[in-house]
């Protein structure tokens, strides 16, 4: 605005000739100028800030420590049934089965459940762990991933799956989601 004799002179709240908007400066009758522009952020920061920090991949055990393990187990199970069932004594037939029951429950159940660790898996240096948390499953998902490895003997690719799965985890723990890992 141009001063005229007969007029009021420049108005304040005017913003400065040539100057962008969001360069304007206050004059000394406007006491709050406008906010700085916000910086832009850098594109790796910014995707930095948005990803939350994720935790180290865990060691996945191999394919032939987890047959190693599982084997163990078995047959530690296993040789002591069919001892007794080559006797013809009922006693020891039942003591036989007795023993596979216990070792099953007390080793592949609760010890697998609570601390993700059977003897075989002590053995070879490899324990079973939820996927989402990377604890010890609990007892009831151990019992029903030992029911589920059923479909996995019926199928027999389920035992295989480790090879390929980028996990490695078996048919019965992609249904339980779990997995095991080195230890050692």
């Amino acid at each position: 605005m141009t001063r005229t004799p007969e007029g009021p002179g420049p108005d304040p709240d005017d913003e400065q000739q040539g100057a962008s908007p969001a360069a304007w400066l206050p004059t000394p009758t406007v006491p709050f100028p406008r906010p700085a522009p916000l910086e832009e952020p850098v594109r790796g920061d910014e995707e930095q800030q948005r990803r939350p920090a994720q935790p180290p991949r865990p060691p996945y055990a191999s394919w032939s420590r987890r047959a190693a393990g599982f084997g163990i187990d078995v047959a530690v199970m296993t040789l002591p049934l069919v001892l007794a069932l080559t006797y013809d004594d009922a006693v020891v037939a039942a003591l036989g089965v007795t023993w596979w029951l216990a070792w099953f429950v007390g080793n592949r159940v609760v010890a697998q459940g609570s601390s993700g660790i059977t003897l075989g898996r002590r053995v070879t240096g490899s324990q079973l762990r939820r996927a989402g948390t990377g604890r010890p499953p609990g007892w009831r998902v151990a019992l029903v991933r030992e029911l589920a490895h059923v479909a996995d003997a019926v199928w027999l690719v389920g035992f295989l799956w480790p090879l390929w799965d980028e996990r490695r985890r078996t048919f019965a723990d992609s249904m339980c989601g779990t997995t095991v890992v080195r230890t050692r």
